[in-house]
């Protein structure tokens, strides 16, 4: 069953990238991988936008629904794809757009890198 626009939690990231353009693109692709084929279920998108040579990254990630934001944390963190992404980007910023549970918010909120949260919806569609 799709689940209305309205429930969906969309995170919109900032990374610097603190090692080899090359690297990250293989780790990234690494984790993505795994992430399609084990992560949860309600996440259902990933999105990285980069150029080589770029120091910075841009990340689009979407869930189906806010429960799903920490049973993706707590499934991923002891992934060795995800020890290698966190080691080789630092968060800048993050957008949040749609209603985070306070534990989800808090656990963000630990990398001081939370700029703006947009919790309600107004409008909008998925199909």
């Amino acid at each position: 069953m799709k689940r209305p626009a309205s429930e969906r939690v969309t995170l919109v990231e900032v990374l610097e990238l603190t090692g080899p353009f090359d690297a990250f693109a293989a780790i990234i692709q690494a984790a993505l991988q795994r992430l399609e084929a084990e992560g949860v279920s309600g996440l259902v998108g990933a999105q990285f936008y980069a150029e080589p040579g770029s120091s910075e990254v841009g990340a689009i990630i979407t869930f189906a629904d806010p429960s799903q934001f920490m049973d993706h944390v707590h499934m991923i963190t002891g992934w060795p794809e995800f020890k290698a992404f966190v080691g080789i980007v630092k968060p800048l910023d993050v957008r949040v757009y749609g209603r985070l549970s306070e534990e989800a918010l808090a656990w963000l909120r630990t990398m001081n890198v939370v700029s703006k949260t947009f919790d309600s919806h107004l409008a909008g569609f998925v199909r």
